[in-house]
């Protein structure tokens, strides 16, 4: 069988052979919607080739246990409801028995097809209690993309159902719990760039988080709906290795893949679910169950398998738990405070800081031939500075900063927070 690496040589010659010769054909063929079509086929097929041709190998697709889909069902459908607080804790009962369980390695889950849109499951441990998850991942105080960065550049409350001082309540309900409590909202969303064709998207989500007592221990779960296809994607790059959390994130629609810089794509739609729960308050060990649905590609076609959404999974727990179990992560509090004081600063005090940070990556993508070579001509600081809104100013900062907090080599060793 042919091996990952060799399919690699061979496609990416393939691909460089038909962009070649098509390039010779350009003068007669400049606008052929045939042309385009066919590339994009093509180089996409080869791309997702790659994409999971390790996990291909050794994954095996199942359906989740039929007694886990009504539960799913139940949840998407409460989260649609305005009372989320008839909450009936038995309905969750056949998900948590499933995410307790051991289950084969290498399996992928998914959920029927039912749904319309691929899906894909993943359960993973952190090694914390869920009250202090919920102190970090609940306080509009605190941005949340520091505890998924890689795979948010941006995730803010952009209206909570009964104002901000509601998430404040659902943290203070945590000890004396004695009946289900929830929280509504809507959050504005920009994800990292894709590991392999670069491009980003942003888009607004419903959310819904349920917090509740739970046999001997307490759960929460978080539930979203994509309200509409995202904003055209964009170019951007994965700067090191993903788990180094350092991005570049440009306007420019399209790919960056041979041939598909044109390419309009779109997250057309996404929801989701995640389980935490606590079993033994004596215990901080905290059981986590996500089950995704994504359908995204181009022309209305979608290009998402269960494999690619199961590796955007492992990607967001791996993430979430170097950051929650890191020994550096200051008290909730205290990130609280720090990012409290710095909301109201000064969008030219944001850009004079984002232009040294600006300059900095600068250094380090010179003194690295394979960055230099990826990037080219795409890292313009002036232009980047000028098209990053306060929003993205701020976050690229407070991400660095928060790097430097957890010992993750920032950029820079002065932030203005």
């Amino acid at each position: 069988m042919m091996n990952v690496k060799a399919f690699e040589r061979v496609t990416d010659r393939a691909a460089s052979f038909i962009t070649g010769n098509l390039d010779g054909m350009k003068h007669q063929l400049k606008h052929s919607v045939v042309l385009r079509w066919t590339l994009f086929l093509f180089t996409i097929g080869c791309l997702f080739f790659q994409m999971t041709a390790i996990v291909a190998a050794s994954a095996k697709i199942e359906d989740l246990p039929p007694e886990v889909e009504p539960t799913l069902k139940y949840l998407l459908d409460l989260a649609k409801n305005d009372d989320a607080t008839a909450f009936d804790v038995r309905q969750i009962d056949p998900f948590v028995e499933f995410l307790l369980s051991p289950n084969p390695a290498g399996n992928i889950y998914s959920a029927d097809a039912s749904y319309g849109a691929p899906s894909a499951y993943h359960k993973y441990t952190i090694n914390s209690d869920l009250q202090t998850i919920i102190d970090y991942i609940l306080d509009a105080d605190i941005p949340s993309f520091f505890f998924w960065p890689s795979s948010l550049r941006l995730s803010q409350w952009t209206r909570v159902v009964g104002g901000e001082q509601q998430l404040a309540k659902l943290r203070a309900s945590f000890n004396d719990m004695n009946e289900p409590f929830a929280l509504k909202g809507t959050e504005h969303i920009t994800i990292t760039p894709d590991q392999h064709t670069g491009a980003y998207y942003s888009y607004d989500v419903d959310r819904t988080v349920i917090l509740s007592p739970y046999r001997n221990g307490k759960l929460m779960i978080s539930i979203y709906f994509q309200q509409k296809p995202s904003v055209v994607g964009r170019k951007g790059w994965v700067l090191g290795k993903d788990d180094e959390w350092s991005y570049l994130y440009t306007q420019d629609k399209g790919l960056n893949v041979k041939g598909l810089g044109w390419a309009d794509t779109y997250m057309y739609d996404s929801f989701g679910i995640t389980v935490y729960y606590q079993p033994d308050p004596e215990i901080a060990a905290v059981n986590c169950g996500t089950v995704s649905w994504v359908k995204a590609g181009w022309a209305s076609i979608n290009m998402v398998q269960s494999k690619h959404i199961h590796r955007g999974l492992v990607r967001v727990a791996q993430a979430f738990s170097e950051v929650m179990e890191n020994p550096r992560l200051p008290e909730p509090a205290r990130l609280a405070e720090t990012f409290s004081k710095s909301r109201d600063l000064p969008t030219p005090t944001l850009k004079a800081f984002a232009r040294d940070y600006l300059a900095g990556l600068e250094q380090r993508i010179a003194s690295s031939e394979a960055l230099s070579k990826k990037l080219g001509d795409a890292f313009n600081p002036r232009r980047l500075l000028e098209q990053m809104t306060r929003d993205e100013l701020y976050a690229v900062l407070a991400l660095d900063y928060f790097k430097k907090i957890l010992g993750r080599n920032p950029v820079m060793d002065t932030h203005p927070f």
